[in-house]
Formats: C-alpha cells, sequence, structure tokens
C-alpha cells in the first residue's frame, strides 16, 4: 500500500522529468497532487470509527493510477495529434519556403535584368541621341552640297554658254580670216602682175617693182598670219567643241548626282525624323525600365523579408512541433513511472503482453542456440543484405530464415487474441523487422502503394518510432504517434535480451483508446 509521500513523490519525480513548459503538465501535477490529497484525506477518514475495510486504500491507489494513466494517454494523444499536425503545417511552410525562396532569386535576377536594361536602354537612348545629332549634321552638310551643287551646275551651264559664244565667235573670225586671205591672195596677184608690168616698164619701173615686191611680200605675211590665225582658231574651235562635250557629260553627272544628293537629302530628313522618334521612345523605355527597376527592387525587399518571416515562422513551427512531440515523450516516463499501481487499462494490457512475447522470443533463442539451430554469432550479426529489384526495399540477413520458423507461432496468437491490435513481432536493435505478420508479409506486387502496405517484412524500419522500438533498453517505451490517414496510433516496445545481450526488441502497434 503506498502512502502519501509515495504518491506525492511519483509528482516530483513527473515534475522533473518534464522539460517542457506546458499547461497540460500544471494540470497534470494537479490533477495528480488533488489525487494524493483525496486519497489522504480518505486514509484519515479510515481511521475514524466509522473507518472503511482494508481493501479501500488499494482500490483507491488503482483509482488513482489509472486517473494519471488516462490523462497521460489523453496528453500523449494529444502531444502526438498536434505535433503530427504541426509537422504537415511545417512542411508546408517548408514548401512556402522554397517557393519563397525561388520567387525572391527570381526576382533577384529580374532586377538585375532590369539593372542591366537599364544599363542598355541609357547606352541605346545616349547612342540614338548621338546618331540623330549626326544625322542632323548630316542632313545639314548635304544639305549645304546640294547647294554648292546647284551653283556647280549653274556655272557649267554658263560656262557651257560661254563656249557656244565663243565657238560661234570663232567661226566668224575664221569667216574674215578668209576673207583676208582671199584679200591677201588678190594682192599677191596683183603685186605678181605689178612686178611683171615693172619688168617690161624697165628703168621706169623700177621704184614700182620695188613697192609690187613690198605688197608681195605683205601680202605673203597677211597669209601667213592668217594662216596662223586659223590654225588657232581651229584648235580654239575643236577645244571649244571638246569643254562644251565635257561640260554637257558634267553636267548631265551633276544633274545626276543634284538628283542622288536630293533623294539623299530626303532619305537622311526621313532618318533624322525616325532618330528623333527613337530617341523619344527609348527615353520614355528608359523612364519606364527605371519605374519597374524600382518597383523590382522594392518588391524583391518585401519578398526576402517574407521568404525570412516564413523560415522563421517554419524553425518555430518545428521548434514547438518538437515541443509538443517532447511532450508526448515525457508521458512515456510516466507510463514507466506509475507501473507501480495496479493499472487495468489498454496501455497496461498491451504492455504486459509485450513484455511477455519479448521474454518468449528471448527464451526461444536461447533454446535454438543450445539446440544448434541457430549459433549466437548468426543471430547478433546485424548485416543487410538488400533483396535485388525489391520497391520498397527489403533485406535479408544471417538470420531471417530462422526467425521465420521460430517468430510466426509467438507473434500471429496475439492479433487473434486482440482485436484492437494492429502488428505485434520482434524487430532487431537497428528496427530491422525480419519476420513480420502474415497480413503484412504477401509478396511484391509491382504497384508501391500496395507494397508498401501488405509487404512490409523484412524492411528497415528505421523512422524515429521505429528506430527507438528496437534500441530501447527500458523495460518497455510506450510511444504515440499519428498516421497521415490521420489515425492515433499507440507503439509499445519491450526490450529482447538473449544470453544478456540486447538483441532489439518486441514490437506492438495498437489503436488508441476512443
Amino acid at each position: 500500500m503506498f502512502t502519501l509521500p509515495a504518491i506525492i513523490a511519483v509528482a516530483t519525480i513527473l515534475l522533473a522529468s518534464f522539460i517542457v513548459n506546458n499547461v497540460w503538465v500544471i494540470c497534470l501535477l494537479t490533477f495528480l497532487l488533488t489525487a494524493a490529497t483525496s486519497w489522504f484525506m480518505r486514509g484519515q477518514s479510515a481511521s475514524s470509527p466509522d473507518k472503511v475495510n482494508a481493501e479501500d486504500p488499494p482500490k483507491a491507489e488503482s483509482a488513482v493510477g489509472n486517473a494519471i494513466s488516462e490523462a497521460s494517454s489523453r496528453i500523449a494523444i494529444g502531444g502526438a495529434s498536434v505535433s503530427h499536425f504541426l509537422d504537415k503545417l511545417s512542411g508546408t511552410f517548408k514548401q512556402q519556403v522554397s517557393n519563397i525562396s525561388e520567387m525572391a532569386d527570381r526576382l533577384e535576377r529580374l532586377e538585375e535584368g532590369g539593372g542591366a536594361l537599364d544599363q542598355l536602354a541609357l547606352s541605346a537612348t545616349d547612342a540614338i541621341k548621338a546618331s540623330d545629332e549626326k544625322t542632323q549634321n548630316g542632313s545639314a552638310l548635304l544639305s549645304d552640297l546640294l547647294a554648292r551643287q546647284n551653283d556647280l551646275i549653274a556655272q557649267i551651264a554658263a560656262s557651257s554658254n560661254a563656249l557656244g559664244l565663243l565657238k560661234e565667235r570663232a567661226q566668224g573670225i575664221s569667216s574674215i580670216t578668209n576673207t583676208i586671205n582671199q584679200l591677201a591672195d588678190q594682192t599677191n596677184m596683183l603685186a605678181l602682175n605689178a612686178a611683171i608690168e615693172a619688168a617690161r616698164a624697165g628703168d621706169q619701173g623700177r621704184g614700182f617693182a620695188v613697192v609690187a615686191d613690198e605688197v608681195r611680200e605683205l601680202a605673203k605675211k597677211t597669209t601667213d598670219a592668217t594662216l596662223g590665225i586659223e590654225n588657232l582658231l581651229k584648235d580654239v574651235s575643236l577645244s571649244s567643241e571638246e569643254s562644251v562635250t565635257t561640260m554637257s557629260k558634267v553636267s548631265k553627272t551633276g544633274e545626276t548626282m543634284n538628283e542622288l544628293l536630293g533623294k539623299s537629302a530626303s532619305l537622311i530628313t526621313e532618318s533624322s525624323v525616325l532618330s528623333s522618334e527613337a530617341r523619344h521612345a527609348m527615353e520614355e523605355m528608359q523612364k519606364t525600365v527605371a519605374d519597374y527597376t524600382e518597383h523590382s527592387s522594392g518588391i524583391s525587399v518585401n519578398i526576402v523579408q517574407l521568404r525570412d518571416s516564413t523560415s522563421m515562422l517554419e524553425q518555430d513551427l518545428s521548434e514547438v512541433s518538437e515541443k509538443s512531440l517532447a511532450l508526448s515523450h515525457q508521458t512515456e516516463d510516466i507510463f514507466r513511472h506509475i507501473e507501480v499501481f495496479d493499472i487495468d487499462d489498454r496501455n497496461a494490457s498491451v504492455r504486459d503482453v509485450a513484455i511477455n512475447a519479448a521474454n518468449k522470443v528471448a527464451r526461444r533463442f536461447e533454446q535454438a542456440i543450445a539446440e544448434g539451430h541457430i549459433n549466437e554469432s548468426a543471430l547478433f550479426n546485424f548485416t543487410y543484405a538488400p533483396v535485388p529489384n525489391s520497391n520498397p526495399e527489403k533485406f535479408t540477413t544471417s538470420f531471417d530464415s530462422f526467425t521465420d520458423r521460430a517468430l510466426p507461432d509467438i507473434q500471429e496468437p496475439i492479433l487473434q487474441q486482440h482485436s484492437f491490435i494492429v502488428y505485434a513481432g520482434a524487430v532487431d536493435k537497428n528496427g530491422y523487422f525480419p519476420t513480420h505478420n502474415k497480413k503484412f508479409s504477401h509478396p511484391l506486387t509491382g504497384d508501391l502503394k500496395v507494397d508498401i502496405m501488405k509487404s512490409r517484412t523484412k524492411r528497415i524500419f528505421n523512422d524515429y518510432t521505429g528506430a527507438r522500438c528496437g534500441s530501447n533498453t527500458s523495460s518497455f517505451l510506450l510511444q504515440t504517434y499519428k498516421r497521415d490517414t490521420g489515425e492515433v496510433m499507440h507503439d509499445l516496445s519491450a526490450p529482447i535480451m538473449v544470453h544478456g545481450k540486447h538483441w532489439g526488441g518486441f514490437r506492438i502497434g495498437y489503436q488508441a483508446a476512443e
């Protein structure tokens, strides 16, 4: 029989074991102390003349133990449910953090691209401005060149006209020189006749002969001079004709060039207009890009802040989830501490079944070693050979064929006797399930969803719950977790000790009591 100090000691142990400051803990401790006080008051009443019989204190202890067990179970279930919910929420936030981080990275790249685009737009604007200025300068130069070309064409036309007049004048002079030549010829003939007549006259005609000779000489010189003039006039006329022809060609070329210059000037004018429009468009685009870059930068900052806030929230959720899970774990210690009470709830019943089954497995292993069915080194050889092409992955060991023969008659009756138990079987210290229950030992079908549920034998369950089942060396371990289906499950395991060595644990999974 336990006294008030014993119950208070249990409460003190619980208080020391809890690491999570939670209202549930306060409620539980309050309940324990209240129950202890109530029991103590009953004990005090028992000392009166109207005291109850000697069986009442054990009943009170049992009631307190059951109440503690039930409260602890509810705490474990609540903690597992909260942890499961927070894990799902944390997973969602992790995905959100990932999405936001990706968005932030993209915005950062867009911001960098916007900055580069802004620089390109600025450079393009400067280039268009320079091109526009050069185009305008070129247009002015072409206009000046066109004016000069027009002046040159006019001068060529004037020169051509002057050469035409010169040619006409030369032709007029040529006709005069022809007349002079005719007169010179006639004068020469007259002088020749005069010389003949002077010769006939003798001395009397000698003076006249001298004059005739002079006249003939003058006529000759006149003829020679007019001949030179004619040759010069021919050269002038020929040169004038060639010059007129050349100037005509130059004039035509000038007209063609003038036409081309006119077209070029027109194109440059249009180009100048387009350059001006492009410059204005680029300036507008630059303003737009600058605005975009500024807004993008602001959005990027907000997204980064959102990412950091979400990440911190996700971390906080993970921490809260861990604390909620820790709260659930503290109930494991509670169940071990209240083991001294005579409790008859589901957890206590499963605890007894698990411990009994673990002892049976240990004795069978020791007997098999003694009889030579398997040696101890093979039983404790935790080397796992993957089964080829298995998905989910399965493994074989040096002892799994032995457990296939040795364990079913220990494991299967447990499922038959307790309908609320989902699975019951021995796992090694690493969470390897060498021989699962028959309902979980179907051959692989190739359908992963089906095989994950129905072909679970010879797999390693090294998740948090599974790993602890095999590695636990305390008298028993009661874990509470929530499955993806939303169903709350208890997992109770007891260690399997073979010749004093820890081999693994006997694991029982069952539904939480309603």
